[in-house]
């Protein structure tokens, strides 16, 4: 079984000591409607993000989740199937920000992402945290107990395809994945990122980039990618 309770408790510490930035919300008539606001700070995908769909799109969704957040849940899966469906120019990076009302549970569920991505690949990131958003009972209560199985997270790892569980908790017990976990969360404050999930589309080709808060719904997501996309390179 994987016991990760001194490990989340100082990640949380971390996140408890980093202070929120507001951003100052900066609508403009680059932006599709008054729900969406204009970002002027949020990286682009690298290599420490885990990339569904084609690298070389000309639109990113960047989602940042907490595993544990409620709404986070209610958005689901639904940015991914909106990628899949539009093609090679858009892609989905999902990044993590737990939020510290939210426990251990999300730090712990955060942290085993990082660690699944890196045995499963970008597949197994994206497996994972939708597993992990469809069963959790949420709010910090974490994963419920799975039937004959008393180790939850590690038979969701296992079946996102991280089977090698002697590696997974190395991973998740390592200082650097805490390092990792605290850098995405640092970068989502700089990008303006207040709460989750916060959904940012941004334009590869010229780095121009709206943001929107909340679990959106899906036809708010699609006119919001087609808008940035007929706005062109310049």
């Amino acid at each position: 079984m994987i016991h990760l309770h001194r490990i989340a408790r100082a990640a949380l510490t971390l996140f408890a000591l980093t202070l929120f930035s507001p951003a100052a919300p900066a609508l403009a008539a680059d932006t599709p409607d008054s729900g969406w606001r204009v970002a002027t700070h949020v990286a682009p995908a690298d290599a420490g993000d885990r990339v569904h769909g084609s690298a070389t799109a000309n639109l990113s969704v960047i989602i940042w989740l907490d595993p544990e957040c409620p709404y986070c849940k209610t958005l689901g899966a639904m940015p991914q199937r909106v990628v899949d469906d539009l093609g090679t120019g858009v892609n989905l990076v999902v990044r993590l920000f737990p939020l510290p009302f939210h426990g251990q549970a999300a730090v712990q569920g955060s942290l085993a992402s990082l660690c699944v991505g890196d045995q499963a690949g970008p597949d197994g990131y994206y497996r994972f945290l939708d597993g992990w958003l469809a069963a959790t009972l949420g709010n910090g209560r974490g994963l419920p107990g799975a039937s004959g199985h008393d180790d939850p997270l590690g038979l969701l790892a296992a079946q996102s395809g991280a089977r090698d569980t002697s590696a997974l908790v190395s991973c998740i017990g390592n200082q650097d994945t805490g390092r990792r976990l605290v850098q995405q969360m640092q970068a989502a404050e700089v990008a303006g990122v207040q709460g989750t999930p916060a959904i940012a589309i941004r334009d590869n080709r010229n780095g121009h980039t709206i943001m929107e808060d909340g679990a959106i719904a899906e036809a708010d997501l699609r006119r919001a990618i087609a808008f940035l996309s007929s706005q062109g390179a310049d």
